[in-house]
């Protein structure tokens, strides 16, 4: 019989950022984590200083000036990625996006990440939360659809999600 895993959300203060930097470049491919950014397609200065920059500027919260919140995702208290919620034009809407470590996927983490995540748009008063994948990504569908999303595949070849939150 398998235990189930705890997981749960922390803010990412300075300790945190450098122990997700580190895991994101052990265990999770750039382009997963950041934008395409210097020469190569690998982790480089301009992706670590970019990875640093984002999540200081998202440290201030929805009503911050970024209007973005990230938090380090746990998995039985060990660092395994991180999840985010920002505000759209839609004030009542927030995107949300996660990336997670190679090793911490097909476990339920992004399933309960996400939950958790959702939690905290209601208690903000959000009533939608909107994501948007490649067409490939079957796991981040799943757990979209599993949390209630409805998916729309774009003409782009990208599929969007929505979830209604119940008030």
């Amino acid at each position: 019989m398998s235990r189930s895993l705890e997981v749960r959300l922390a803010d990412v203060d300075e300790p945190m950022l450098e122990t997700l930097l580190h895991l994101a470049q052990d265990d999770a491919l750039p382009d997963e984590v950041t934008p395409p950014l210097g020469s190569g397609s690998g982790w480089n200065l301009e992706r670590s200083r970019w990875f640093r920059a984002y999540h200081r500027a998202a440290a201030g919260g929805l009503n911050g000036p970024s209007q973005e919140k990230s938090w380090a995702v746990l998995c039985d208290g060990t660092p395994a990625g991180s999840i985010r919620l920002k505000r759209t034009a839609d004030l009542n809407t927030a995107e949300t996006g996660i990336w997670l470590g190679r090793s911490f996927r097909g476990r339920g983490v992004g399933t309960a990440a996400l939950k958790l995540v959702l939690a905290e748009a209601r208690s903000a008063g959000l009533l939608q939360v909107v994501a948007r994948t490649t067409a490939g990504n079957i796991g981040a569908q799943r757990i979209l659809g599993g949390a209630g999303a409805l998916l729309t595949h774009d003409d782009d070849g990208a599929v969007s999600a929505a979830v209604v939150l119940p008030h």
